[in-house]
């Protein structure tokens, strides 16, 4: 697959998968996960500055990595309910918000477990970015970047399955090694198609808080940034999440699928119709 098919893919799976959040509310859990991540980082902030703590460099080391911790927790958690979700809507059922929380609940330690080893990732590779070493900081981009597909590949089997973390893990492998994770859209043109929407909606931001200041007071320049470019970044953080989401449960589903069907195997609507195997049935 080029990069040019992989990019149109990516636009027709993004396109069907607004189409499917859309008609089962499947966003919400997205939302909640920004909105909660936000006053989260308020919550800690204001800690920090009521404390004023002087810590040793090791102890910040550790409250680092521990704040680092439970942001990875709020938002793993939010995609476990997002991956419920989108599995009762292609499998024809109706979604539920407060079962896809259920479902999380009942696989919380596998998440833990998710973002635990995330945080000491990211507490690695930040590290390594710190420092002088180009080397370093090649290697900790790409063990951060093998990591993150990882755990959205994970995520899914640790939702649908009900299955721990070392299950999941055996899981993943098993279909990787029967090269069951490597068909589909690509996450290439997945996250191709999330850049240049980002960019663009990134300049439009850009082009609000500019005309605020030109046309307006600072304060009411500040509340415009805040409110209107504030909210328009929650948006877009929450569809791209939404979307990758999206695309690892359909890819999952698809990959047990072919392991039980072979090649020949229906994949999941949204993937499908990407795949040019279906089209969008006609509204009644």
């Amino acid at each position: 697959m080029g990069f040019f098919d992989s990019l149109s893919k990516g636009w027709t799976f993004t396109k069907e998968a607004l189409a499917m959040a859309k008609r089962g509310k499947l966003l919400a859990p997205s939302i909640y996960q920004v909105l909660i991540s936000i006053a989260y980082f308020i919550a800690v902030v204001a800690v920090l500055v009521a404390v004023n703590p002087h810590w040793s460099n090791g102890t910040w080391a550790v409250v680092s990595g521990l704040i680092t911790f439970g942001s990875f927790l709020i938002f793993y958690f939010f995609c476990g309910v997002t991956v419920n979700m989108i599995d009762v809507h292609l499998k024809g059922g109706t979604p539920s918000f407060g079962d896809g929380v259920a479902d999380a609940k009942k696989n919380f330690l596998a998440i833990v477990w998710l973002a635990m080893i995330s945080a000491v990732i990211e507490t690695f590779a930040r590290a390594a970015r710190n420092e002088d070493s180009l080397v370093g900081r090649i290697l900790a981009g790409i063990v951060e970047a093998i990591w993150t597909t990882l755990s959205f590949l994970l995520l899914p089997c640790i939702i649908i399955e009900d299955a721990g973390f070392k299950q999941a893990m055996g899981r993943v492998r098993d279909l990787h090694k029967g090269h069951l994770m490597l068909i589909g859209v690509g996450d290439v043109g997945v996250r191709a198609i999330t850049f240049l929407i980002g960019l663009v909606w990134f300049a439009l931001i850009f082009a609000i808080v500019f005309a605020s200041f030109s046309a307006f007071s600072t304060t009411t320049a500040l509340v415009i940034t805040f409110v209107v470019g504030g909210g328009m970044f929650a948006a877009f953080v929450a569809f791209s999440t939404f979307l990758r989401m999206a695309y690892y449960t359909c890819l999952y589903l698809y990959a047990v699928e072919v392991e039980k069907q072979g090649v020949s195997a229906p994949a999941p609507l949204p993937l499908a119709i990407a795949l040019g195997r279906a089209t969008r049935p006609v509204a009644a």
